[in-house]
């Protein structure tokens, strides 16, 4: 049974009240168990749409669809449909760089610097075009560099090898495997209500960004993109890294992944360069993941979303909000997700081992 936890409430409850974001939902859970779900503040700080944040509110989850698009392309890899060491030509022709593997995509070590964003006037054509078009400008492996040209590109992959689009793929490998009825890319828009806004698009769309994706760039190739363009909720979240926990508790659900490919992804694949990467996931990143033990593993999004899992623990967190509202400004949710993850340490029982009363 979930017990708030106060020091969290009492860290939103801030981060309201410095106009960080107007509301938010937070999920902390020990693999099967919620310790902590709450919803505060409201979808918006002034009416129309400043209607209460609840459990259920869905959110504009951002750079974590990039998560969904690893998880695809390694139950792919499971397979034996996609080989890591291969290059992307191998899959995508039209993509000129021949150096560039599918394991450089999934750790952000391509060499590509093509800021998609940018090319959100040029067209879905347009922007394929540039991406296959792109070449890199640091030889692959040589550094960590997070762009969404490798998850897109990631994406346009996962759709060539099981030969549907992108959403289906997900959709079919992923959301319906794990039961996520409230995950997917371009929400109905009946549920508009349920659905928290993201910005005030004044340079380009001209209008509140609301139940379509805020990244341009996923919004210029119509929604589905293997680097943004999925909304969930909370609950969801918290299955899709359940899935994504070692083997180790009896209530685990069926594993999506082979266990030797789960080590592979959620281990340090850059041990010699600044940053650490697993396949999709970053690892022990303490600008968001703050006191975290070493080994801990997880993701943000542009819009305000952050996962963060601590497998010693078996414990999972899970922040939505939608800090972009109404414009985005500079990043500051960081350290309230930061913040969260030390609150839910702190909040954990500490485990103690007895003696064996059958030694000395």
């Amino acid at each position: 049974m979930a017990v708030p936890i106060p020091a969290i409430d009492a860290i939103i409850a801030s981060a309201i009240d410095q106009r960080i974001f107007p509301g938010a939902v937070v999920l902390v859970a020990r693999d099967a168990e919620i310790l902590h779900i709450a919803a505060y503040g409201t979808m918006t700080y002034d009416p129309p749409g400043n209607d209460p944040v609840t459990p259920a509110t869905i959110y504009d989850i951002a750079s974590l669809t990039k998560v969904f698009t690893a998880t695809a392309a390694l139950l792919l890899y499971d397979r034996g449909s996609i080989d890591l060491a291969a290059p992307v030509q191998a899959y995508l022709p039209r993509f000129r760089a021949r150096d560039v593997t599918v394991w450089h995509l999934l750790t952000h070590t391509s060499g590509l610097d093509l800021r998609l964003s940018m090319l959100r006037r040029a067209g879905r054509e347009g922007l394929l075009a540039a991406a296959y078009s792109a070449l890199p400008v640091r030889p692959p492996g040589s550094s960590v560099a997070y762009t969404n040209i490798n998850s897109f590109l990631l994406g346009e992959i996962v759709a060539a090898v099981y030969g549907q689009p992108l959403d289906r793929a997900i959709d079919e490998l992923v959301c319906r495997p794990l039961k996520l009825q409230h995950t997917g890319f371009r929400p109905d828009p009946a549920l508009i209500a349920h659905i928290a806004p993201t910005e005030f698009d004044r340079e380009w769309r001209g209008c509140l960004v609301h139940g379509v994706v805020h990244d341009e760039s996923a919004y210029a190739l119509g929604g589905v993109a293997g680097h943004a363009g999925l909304f969930s909720i909370a609950s969801d979240l918290w299955t899709f890294c359940r899935a994504w926990l070692p083997a180790g508790s009896n209530h685990h659900p069926a594993p999506l992944l082979k266990p030797t490919t789960l080590t592979l992804a959620i281990t340090n694949q850059t041990p010699e360069l600044a940053q650490a990467c697993g396949l999709g996931w970053m690892i022990d990143r303490p600008n968001f993941m703050g006191s975290a033990p070493r080994g801990s593993y997880g993701h943000t999004g542009f819009t305000g979303p952050a996962l963060v899992i601590v497998p010693h623990d078996r414990l999972i967190i899970i922040v939505l909000s939608n800090r972009v509202h109404p414009q985005r400004s500079v990043p500051r949710h960081h350290a309230v997700t930061a913040a969260i993850v030390a609150a839910a340490l702190d909040s954990m029982p500490v485990q103690c081992s007895l003696p064996d009363p059958q030694s000395g």
